[in-house]
């Protein structure tokens, strides 16, 4: 009897429990139901009947255009005037300016009193002023070294093709001529020292004399065209032909190799070493290259004193003919 009254009362707990849990589930759902009801009514039916462009009320904000106005498009007309430094007669536009010669633009306006009326030309006497032009630039004079770079260009054309024991490099001195920017004489021959050009002068005019056709083989060579030798050479920078570092570069070469005009050196690398030492002038390496030719010793005490030569008989020439002109012996031909 004790168990199952036992028996009944767990029973009876049990049921009681489950009548609990039935009615807090029931409660969670009433309120979970209240709440969504709430939310629906209070916030998303407003919403889905809201407008989404909404009509402002009175005193609310208002949006008022902009004072600003766009600038007008209209052209406006440009009068320009001309200078008062053109000629009166003249009406030029605005592109004639452009093509005026650079020594019309140049013109000075001087008063009157100050000009020559015999060199006024077409200018009007009456005028408060005249326009004066300034003369074109004077051509220089023939610079004192422009026969000798005649003669030694001369020279390198006689042997147009450029050969040695590497082959054929003719092209090479054009390359370098046109990456330095400069023409062939400009490159080849301007590029050698002065006193170094006054030497070859002077030895290739007795070699001529004498008899032996020479020629020039190579003459001045940059950094650049050193680096593109063939044979036995010294290094960019370090040659006599004008390297930047040996010489200081172009305007300071002195070294060539020298040829034959017929394609035989024989004659002329013998003439050298009998005779070169009197212009400065000397083969420092007969055997590894024979056909180098470089300035030694006090060369540009015999350079100087080698142009002191061939410009002393050319002065002594036209002083002498000055003096005739003036005794009335031959007519002036200048």
């Amino acid at each position: 009897m004790i168990v199952i009254h036992k028996l009944q009362g767990l029973c009876m707990r049990a049921v009681l429990a489950a009548i609990s849990a039935d009615h807090i589930s029931r409660s969670a759902v009433l309120v979970a139901g209240s709440l969504c009801g709430a939310l629906v009514f209070f916030v998303a039916a407003p919403l889905a009947l809201s407008s989404p462009f909404p009509t402002p009320k009175p005193g609310d904000w208002t949006i008022h255009g902009s004072p600003i106005r766009l600038a007008s498009l209209t052209s406006v007309p440009v009068v320009i005037e001309p200078p008062a430094a053109l000629e009166p007669e003249a009406n030029p536009t605005l592109w004639d300016f452009v093509t005026l010669p650079a020594y019309r633009a140049a013109a000075l306006i001087v008063p009157k009193q100050a000009v020559d009326p015999e060199s006024a030309g077409s200018a009007d006497p009456e005028s408060t002023g005249s326009i004066v032009e300034s003369a074109p630039p004077r051509k220089r004079a023939a610079s004192t070294m422009q026969e000798v770079d005649d003669y030694l260009w001369e020279v390198y054309q006689r042997a147009p093709v450029k050969r040695d024991s590497s082959g054929d490099f003719t092209w090479k001195d054009p390359a370098a001529a046109k990456r330095f920017g400069l023409s062939m004489p400009a490159y080849v021959i301007t590029g050698m020292d002065p006193d170094f050009r006054e030497q070859l002068y002077h030895a290739g005019k007795a070699m001529d004399a004498a008899g032996v056709r020479w020629a020039i083989l190579s003459a001045f060579r940059d950094d650049y065209r050193q680096t593109i030798a063939s044979g036995l050479k010294a290094g960019a920078s370090n040659s006599l032909h004008g390297g930047m570092a040996r010489t200081g570069g172009y305007g300071h070469g002195r070294a060539v190799d020298l040829t034959g005009e017929d394609g035989n050196p024989g004659p002329v690398w013998k003439w050298i070493d009998a005779h070169g030492g009197k212009y400065g002038l000397s083969r420092p390496m007969p055997g590894a290259d024979p056909a180098h030719v470089q300035a030694g010793g006090a060369w540009n005490k015999i350079a100087l004193a080698l142009r002191q030569s061939r410009l002393g008989v050319e002065e002594t020439r036209a002083g002498t003919k000055t003096a005739a002109v003036k005794a009335g012996v031959v007519k002036a031909s200048w």
